[in-house]
């Protein structure tokens, strides 16, 4: 109609959080932190009487986040690498998610352990027991801190993720090289090298194409145990 000027309408398009999207398969996450498919269903599904210890939203198909695989990782750390029971993980996430409120606790705060008990970073130095009913306080500089493979913002929210490319790692992470990084912001969250877009998935499908590591190395400038570490990364079965 004459006279009448149309007006543009801005569509609004949902926001998508990298680090939240569903991504991983099932069988992909448990070769990433290197549990037996069973146990990561129970974490991620449980079973009657236990709770899921991470909040997924994609059960068909079923698929993880990065925060649901750093969650992951952390319940593999305190489990297998510090001998923590599954009683008293349950109970510090349960307190962990009273403390501080979030979909993904473990991966959006800090925690550290000492002496069989999990602690919340929490003040500094400070820190809380998990472990504990009374939720007891602690200095830092008497604990152990782990879970160094996990970068964190300045918020303290884990960002990027440096998995064990081998299981044996787990045991002696101090000697564990990190030469493989889970970036949800890089290559669409699929393990890569570090500094690159060169994922170790790429590397597998070459050298499975008979391209031998020395040739690897040679075509991407990057040292023969860096491209080794990403192969053993994809060729590792779950436990």
């Amino acid at each position: 109609m004459a006279g009448h000027s149309k007006r543009s309408v801005a569509v609004t398009r949902p926001r998508y959080n990298p680090f939240e999207i569903p991504n991983y398969t099932m069988e992909e996450s448990a070769r990433y932190i290197h549990v037996p498919p069973n146990t990561l269903w129970y974490w991620v599904i449980g079973e009657s009487g236990a709770a899921p210890l991470t909040t997924i939203y994609s059960r068909k198909p079923l698929l993880l986040s990065f925060k649901n695989l750093v969650e992951c990782f952390v319940l593999e750390s305190l489990r297998n690498v510090h001998g923590i029971s599954m009683k008293s993980i349950r109970h510090s996430v349960q307190e962990l998610r009273r403390e501080r409120p979030s979909k993904y606790p473990l991966a959006d705060y800090q925690i550290a352990t000492g002496k069989g008990k999990v602690y919340l970073e929490n003040d500094g130095d400070i820190l809380v027991n998990l472990s504990s009913a009374s939720g007891q306080r602690a200095f830092r500089d008497i604990l152990d801190p782990f879970l160094k493979r996990v970068d964190r913002n300045q918020k303290g929210i884990s960002s990027r993720l440096f998995p064990f490319t081998r299981v044996e790692y787990q045991k002696a992470p101090e000697k564990a090289p990190s030469v493989v990084v889970i970036d949800p912001l890089v290559a669409f969250g699929k393990p890569v090298l570090v500094g690159s877009r060169i994922s170790t998935s790429f590397l597998m499908s070459r050298r499975r194409g008979g391209a031998p590591n020395e040739q690897l190395a040679s075509d991407y400038g990057r040292p023969e145990a860096e491209i080794e570490e990403a192969i053993y990364l994809e060729e590792a079965t779950a436990a």
